[in-house]
């Protein structure tokens, strides 16, 4: 008996098609490739992203707020949520600062929560002492990416986008390999169950 179960108890048997992954490897090409030639602009791309998606979810959040049965109170911490985020969207798609400087200070928060992870891990956790000494490392490494961006934003958001940019050009090349491989499989046993 399959013990790999589905979401409503099913097995699960599925196998995306090959040219899922050639597709996901193109992207992943073009836009490591985009954002390793223009950081700068990628990074104010990713803030306008970000942007636009506060402005959506305030705007979800806003006709919650009208329509909620929760009561007054409730009703106006939605609308007041929505409005603040409102803002702070159109502040950020309408300045291309605001939009770079979002995505540099979520790229440092990211790195220092990580830094905080990795040595709270570091010190509480029951691995063994090289485990702990190695996530130390990890944990002080990342402390001191997170504040060099935070002190430097356009110099270091621009190296983390350049880094993330050739991971995921690398990323893309063995996306696609995948794929083409699939593909051979996939014709090798079409060609012997026929």
């Amino acid at each position: 008996m399959d013990n790999e179960s589905g979401f409503l108890g099913n097995p699960m048997n599925f196998t995306p098609e090959w040219w899922t992954f050639v597709l996901m490897g193109i992207c992943a090409l073009i836009l490591g490739g985009l954002a390793f030639a223009m950081p700068l602009w990628f990074a104010e791309f990713f803030g306008l992203f970000i942007g636009f998606l506060v402005i959506i979810y305030s705007i979800i959040t806003l006709v919650q707020g009208i329509k909620s049965k929760e009561g007054a109170g409730a009703s106006i911490a939605l609308i007041l949520l929505a409005i603040i985020g409102i803002i702070i969207g159109f502040l950020i798609v309408t300045s291309a600062l605001a939009a770079f400087l979002l995505t540099t200070y979520l790229i440092a928060f990211w790195m220092l929560m990580i830094a905080f992870s990795d040595i709270w891990m570091a010190f509480t956790g029951s691995a063994g002492t090289g485990y702990k000494i190695l996530l130390a490392i990890a944990g002080i490494f990342a402390l001191i990416i997170g504040f060099y961006i935070l002190m430097f934003p356009i110099l270091g958001t621009g190296i983390m986008i350049q880094v993330i940019s050739i991971f995921a050009m690398v990323w893309g090349i063995f996306m696609i390999i995948t794929g083409l491989v699939g593909k051979g499989a996939s014709a090798a046993v079409a060609a012997e169950t026929n």
